[in-house]
């Protein structure tokens, strides 16, 4: 099948080689017999893509599902049929500039329609759903390499979407599994999220069709560059805000949403300002500046729904020639207003000419990527476990952390994942590997007696919990939001009934504390609920957030105990600009692992 797929692919590029295809889209010269040629031969293969799509249903995209919530463990597809009608594709272009001599890269404008029969389940609460329509819209990658001089001709195929695409799911019967308790802030946009983001950038399915052939190189390649975006300032915005039914006009609270492959960034709000300044730098890994854009657009800020204040679309193509900007833009779909910016491309392949030049660059901007294939193979080897551990990694450098997918009842977990950290100075900065077993190898009994007795709990992760918190000057109070906590550790089988407990250290009278209210058998329980404390900004400086989970429940009820904490040093952050971030909860809050 992978042989048919690649030969399939070049049957289509060959004849689009030899003629000038125009730098957009075309539909193909608009020939009706090309069309008409790339229709049958899609058609042809579409038996063949559809097993591939079914094997990464099954293999990718229901494990991810099954890793979201713990209600979900018992996930899966039970029968998958994209239908009889095939994908379309509606253009195709072809790079010839700037491209390896040993690849073939190409962009296909795809279109699928099809009257689909999925069905999916969840065994443990005996649910069932299913899907009666796909429609799928986007710009497909395609990188054949490396070309060969003998068959097959090409190395691997590599597939991916430059940015998310368009994903529109008809379900039916979802209501039944979203009434699983401790899934009342799942939706169907988050499962069309987990489909669609491993194709985007930087996921990539790569398909290797001889054995020579370094497939992690081509998995999980190095960046081209980096994109450091000065988001400066803006003038003559438009006005939104208005009082006494449009009779009085305001002014508008304008903020940022900035839009490179799936790295999205949000900037400050300025509050009553036709002519913000935000001079915030956000930096971005950029793996094809062919064909990617620079997206922003920018809102208003509302109490109900924000209003829309213009967009702006930069192509990354034209900026790699210039490799620095420093313009006013004209924002689109707007009357007025304009957005200045100043853009720079870090190469990260510098030339080495100059020595002293390339170890100055190296110190300001180095990226270090992390390849995690097996080499943990032996982290359990001389212990003696009744069951297999079901393991997973954390990597942290300085603020920064992610963690990997958990591997399930093994003790030779395989991973392939790719990590990549934006180092200020390796001189001083320091990677930070941790093995975790999940708590899911533990079975309700044990869980709670480390609850109750405290012993072990900092080994395990208990949850976590997720929280905004922003200094008002003018006010002179602190404002923490209580989100939502994800991945809590049951005690019983009808799960738990969570509340959050505030207290801003080192005052723990009852005037100081903030409760959130009681959310009732769910393990993934959500607030959004807003507490403020009054303080000034140089008093926080001195103040510690102390957060944390306990169990409700009745006067007399034994499962009355904390479930655990997060611990937040104000001191150490800017929480005049805010943030929402989410923390892993610990016994006593005493290791700060944070998740951004």
């Amino acid at each position: 099948m992978r042989k048919n797929f690649a030969l399939f692919l070049l049957i289509l590029v060959l004849p689009l080689t030899d003629s000038q295809i125009l730098p957009q889209f075309t539909q193909l010269h608009s020939t009706k017999q090309i069309h008409a040629y790339v229709f049958q031969t899609v058609k042809q293969m579409w038996p063949y893509v559809c097993q591939f799509v079914e094997k990464l249903f099954k293999e990718t995209i229901e494990p991810a599902i099954k890793e979201t919530n713990a209600h979900l463990s018992t996930f899966g597809f039970i029968k998958i049929d994209l239908g009889d009608q095939p994908l379309r594709i509606n253009g195709v272009k072809v790079y010839s500039e700037n491209v390896d001599k040993r690849q073939i890269i190409m962009d296909l404008q795809i279109s699928f329609v099809g009257n689909t029969e999925i069905d999916v389940d969840v065994k443990r609460y005996y649910c069932r759903a299913g899907i009666k329509s796909i429609q799928l819209h986007g710009v497909l990658r395609v990188i054949l390499e490396p070309l060969l001089g003998s068959m097959p001709l090409v190395g691997a195929l590599s597939v991916f979407f430059l940015k998310k695409p368009l994903l529109d799911i008809n379900w039916t019967g979802l209501t039944n599994i979203l009434d699983i308790p401790g899934l009342n802030g799942f939706s169907d946009h988050m499962i069309q999220d987990i489909i669609s983001t491993y194709m985007v950038l930087p996921n990539r399915i790569t398909v290797p069709l001889i054995d020579e052939v370094e497939l992690a190189q081509l998995r999980f390649p190095m960046p081209k560059g980096v994109l450091r975006i000065h988001f400066l300032e803006a003038q003559n915005l438009e006005v939104k805000d208005t009082y006494l039914g449009g009779l009085i006009k305001g002014k508008s609270d304008p903020y940022g949403m900035l839009l490179v492959s799936n790295q999205l960034f949000r900037s400050k709000t300025i509050k009553e300002c036709l002519h913000p300044k935000w001079n915030e730098v956000y930096e971005a890994l950029v793996y094809e500046h062919s064909g990617q854009h620079l997206e922003i657009e920018l809102f208003d800020e509302d109490p109900d729904k924000d209003d829309f204040l213009g967009s702006l679309i930069i192509d990354l193509s034209e900026l790699h020639k210039e490799q620095k900007v420093d313009e006013w833009f004209d924002l689109e779909e707007v009357a007025t207003g304009k957005l200045h910016l100043r853009l720079e491309w870090l190469s990260l392949y510098p030339s080495a000419e100059k020595l002293d030049q390339v170890c100055t660059y190296m110190t300001k901007h180095t990226l270090a990527k992390l390849f995690i294939i097996s080499f943990l193979s032996s982290s359990f080897s001389g212990k003696k476990v009744s069951i297999d551990p079901n393991p997973f990694v954390k990597l942290t450098v300085g603020q920064k952390m992610y963690t990997s997918k958990v591997r399930y009842k093994t003790s030779e977990p395989l991973w392939e994942e790719a990590f990549p950290f934006l180092i200020n100075n390796p001189h001083t900065q320091e990677l930070e590997i941790e093995v975790w077993e999940h708590p899911k190898s533990m079975n309700i009994k044990q869980r709670l007696q480390q609850l109750q007795n405290g012993s072990g709990l900092s080994q395990y992760p208990l949850g976590e919990v997720q929280l905004t918190i922003r200094h008002s000057s003018q006010r002179n109070k602190l404002i923490v939001v209580v989100h939502a906590c994800r991945n809590l550790i049951a005690l019983t089988k009808d799960g738990l009934d969570p509340f959050i407990r505030l207290y801003l250290l080192p005052d723990k009278s009852r005037s100081g504390r903030r409760k959130t209210s009681t959310l009732k058998k769910t393990l993934n329980p959500i607030y959004d609920q807003s507490f403020e404390f009054s303080v000034s900004i140089v008093e926080l400086h001195r103040r510690t957030l102390d957060v944390a989970v306990k169990n409700g429940g009745g006067l007399l009820s034994k499962h009355k105990v904390l479930l655990g904490k997060a611990v937040v040093d104000l001191a150490s952050e800017d929480v005049s600009k805010g943030w929402t971030r989410w923390y892993h909860l610990t016994e006593d809050g005493s290791k700060k692992i944070i998740q951004t």
